[in-house]
């Protein structure tokens, strides 16, 4: 009888264990898929981020550009001496690819070449611009563009000012130039939409945590 009694506690113990490990891992299983979605959301915002740039179509470009805005760019044309935007700009800001919007030079490198033709002594940053070989006229120059979707720009020569001693003569058609105060408001909202998405994130965080440690109890 005694065994008998004995036999049937344990099996009921053992039912007990079974069950508690099946719920057990159900309620980790439902933690890990919350924290899975909420990887894959992050991850894809990541992802949306490091997308490479994509090229534009011919046909784009030719409704996106003025006539001298995509013979320079896409033909490697040469715009008119003194006769285009930025030749004589003074005012402070960027200039950026008209045809990709990549950061390309800033005012403070920008200085006066009497060519005709915005001239600075360095890019943005080196990776801003690449450079290559060119033999169209009877002598070798160097070729510019923008490193990111190779847009023309203009050619750099050595017979610029300190510190670099480079002169990257650019045409205006293949630049657009934004000013100073616009450059700050664009900083003020990446920041307040980066503050945000922190914010978002530690809020996520918080709100699995506090569910992993629910199911734990349960």
């Amino acid at each position: 009888m005694q065994r008998k009694s004995l036999f049937s506690i344990l099996s009921a113990a053992a039912i007990v264990a079974v069950l508690t490990g099946v719920w057990g891992s159900v309620d980790s299983r439902a933690v890990l898929a919350q924290d899975s979605d909420s990887s894959r959301e992050q991850s894809g915002v990541a992802e949306e981020k490091a997308k490479p740039y994509r090229p534009k179509s011919k046909a784009q470009l030719r409704r996106e550009l003025s006539p001298i805005q995509y013979n320079v760019t896409q033909n490697e044309g040469t715009e008119p001496a003194f006769q285009n935007r930025y030749w004589n700009n003074k005012r402070e800001g960027q200039y950026e690819c008209v045809v990709c919007g990549q950061p390309l030079f800033t005012s403070k490198t920008k200085f006066k070449s009497g060519t005709g033709w915005p001239s600075f002594f360095a890019p943005l940053s080196p990776d801003s611009v690449g450079t290559k070989k060119d033999w169209k006229l009877f002598y070798t120059r160097v070729e510019v563009h923008c490193s990111r979707c190779k847009a023309h720009l203009g050619h750099v020569f050595e017979d610029g000012p300190r510190p670099t001693g480079l002169r990257y003569c650019m045409n205006s058609a293949s630049m657009n130039f934004v000013d100073q105060a616009t450059l700050d408001r664009r900083k003020a909202e990446q920041d307040a939409a980066e503050k945000k998405a922190a914010e978002s994130e530690g809020s996520d965080s918080t709100e699995t945590s506090d569910e992993a440690s629910a199911a734990d109890d349960q």
